[in-house]
């Protein structure tokens, strides 16, 4: 009779131990799980930061958030997006938003944690641009029809300007909104508008603004708020 019963009491003692081991081995994958997520959400960051850096060398002034897209109004034209940092990042009303390719826009409203950003297809986010090919100066400033095509207009083009296809376009820093410098895009052509009996080009932005996941939000630099021009109409 004893020796079943000291098996049976085996068989409870190991199913016991098996149980913790079994414990101890999830909170081993748990734990694993999360360091690697962890890794490649630093790896993901560092990457992010290293393709800022020669930007920033341009201009120590310069200040960053990073931020990623958390959230898309399928309905909105422009492609209006909001980010997962608000001021408690520091991050303030229009402040400008890039990406590794160049402009996405500004920040148009904050909350604590998150913020909505315009996007530089809409036609409330003008600001001040320069073709860097002949210091042609203009305006960008969206247009529903172009935007689905992730495009642009930039206008008060001169009539007897030089800028053609191909031409790339920068800020040009004149208000204290947007620093100098930042890329924006690539002239596809030179239209005249009957209307407005004016020339535009047509911009094809370097960044596919309605696919943007990641964001640096520029929270400072020289200059800003200093002048007060078109791109706060």
């Amino acid at each position: 009779v004893s020796t079943p019963v000291f098996d049976f009491a085996h068989q409870i003692e190991d199913k016991e131990k098996f149980k913790e081991e079994n414990e101890s081995l999830k909170k081993q994958i748990s734990e694993l799980r999360d360091t690697t997520v962890d890794y490649y959400n630093l790896k993901h960051e560092n990457a992010r930061f290293a393709k800022y850096y020669e930007f920033k060398k341009s201009d120590d002034s310069l200040k960053f958030v990073s931020a990623s897209v958390v959230g898309r109004d399928p309905t909105e034209f422009f492609g209006d997006f909001v980010i997962d940092k608000g001021s408690r990042a520091g991050i303030s009303l229009n402040d400008t938003v890039i990406t590794e390719n160049g402009l996405a826009g500004r920040v148009c409203q904050v909350n604590v944690s998150s913020s909505r950003v315009k996007t530089v297809l809409s036609p409330d986010s003008k600001m001040g641009v320069i073709n860097i090919r002949t210091c042609d100066s203009g305006v960008i400033s969206g247009e529903i029809k172009l935007s689905s095509e992730n495009l642009t207009r930039m206008t008060f083009v001169p009539a007897q300007s030089g800028m053609q296809k191909g031409d790339i376009v920068v800020t040009s820093g004149t208000s204290g909104m947007y620093p100098k410098n930042i890329k924006v895009g690539q002239i596809r052509s030179i239209e005249y508008d009957n209307y407005n009996s004016s020339y535009y080009a047509v911009i094809e932005t370097f960044e596919k603004i309605k696919e943007v996941r990641d964001v640096f939000v520029i929270t400072d630099f020289q200059g800003k708020g200093e002048v007060k021009y078109l791109e706060n109409h």
